[in-house]
């Protein structure tokens, strides 16, 4: 009985590790690359003292999901380089903390 349990387990645990389709492609949108490449300027910007440069095509942002999700990864990313358990709703665009 145990010995089919525990593959069940971490199939579903694993299942939501995995990105939708619908996020995937997300990811391979120019426009996606180019607002990661501006997120991630943004958040390098940051430790730097007395900097108030900010990287962000603010149309784009409103308007394109994809550079959206982008930029909010790449800050995320290069802010902190470790995953964390709750940053899944960045990558699509859901939180607007960012």
């Amino acid at each position: 009985m145990l010995y089919r349990i525990v593959p069940v387990a971490f199939a579903a645990a694993l299942a939501g590790c995995t990105l939708s389709p619908e996020e995937l492609a997300l990811r391979e949108q120019p426009s996606f690359h180019v607002g990661y490449g501006d997120g991630c300027t943004t958040s390098n910007e940051e430790d730097k003292r007395f900097s108030t440069k900010t990287e962000r095509d603010a149309y784009a942002f409103d308007n394109d999901r994809a550079y959206r999700a982008g930029w909010r990864q790449g800050y995320m990313e290069c802010a902190n380089p470790t995953p964390d358990a709750v940053d899944g709703g960045r990558v699509s665009g859901e939180r607007n903390k960012y």
